[in-house]
């Protein structure tokens, strides 16, 4: 899936998401090292990672609504846990491959980090944005997906060729 994102862009904060409210206890609002699975655990991201990468100032995109509701209905979202969410912070988009068994590999994008959010956003009419990973910085948090060294063959063969031919051309 290839998500879609507008013009529009934001000056939403970049710091670090630990910002302590007096709010009631919530099991979803924890502190811990964050991950976040994707296709039942075959790919599992570092968001802790993800986070510490994106302090870069990086600007933040408004994410297109209907990709936001897609983001949405593709996880689980605790409506009682949405109050708790702050909405000034972008959510973060990584890409990830995927083998087909043809052998070829495909590439998208995914939300990887705000789901909440988002789905706060759309509750409250409100934009959601986003801050979006390079494919280097995709790899290097991804704890887990399928055969990717192959992949990762794979895409350097492909960028190899693709410049061979440019060159020969």
């Amino acid at each position: 899936m290839e998500l879609l994102l507008s013009n529009r862009t934001s000056s939403l904060s970049s710091t670090p998401m630990v910002e302590k409210k007096k709010i009631p206890k919530c099991r979803h609002c924890g502190d811990g090292s964050q991950t976040f699975q994707y296709m039942k655990s075959i790919y599992l991201f570092d968001i802790d990672r993800a986070r510490e990468i994106i302090m870069d100032g990086r600007e933040a995109i408004e994410l297109e609504p209907d990709d936001v509701q897609y983001s949405i209905d593709d996880c689980r979202i605790y409506q009682e846990h949405l109050d708790h969410v702050e909405t000034k912070y972008p959510g973060i988009i990584s890409h990830y491959w995927y083998p087909l068994p043809d052998g070829t590999v495909v590439k998208g994008t995914l939300l990887i980090d705000g789901h909440h959010r988002a789905a706060r956003c759309v509750r409250d009419g409100l934009p959601f944005f986003v801050q979006i990973l390079t494919e280097d910085e995709s790899m290097d948090i991804m704890l887990k997906s399928p055969d990717i060294e192959k992949i990762l063959a794979d895409l350097r063969n492909q960028q190899s060729a693709s410049s061979e031919l440019i060159t020969a051309n």
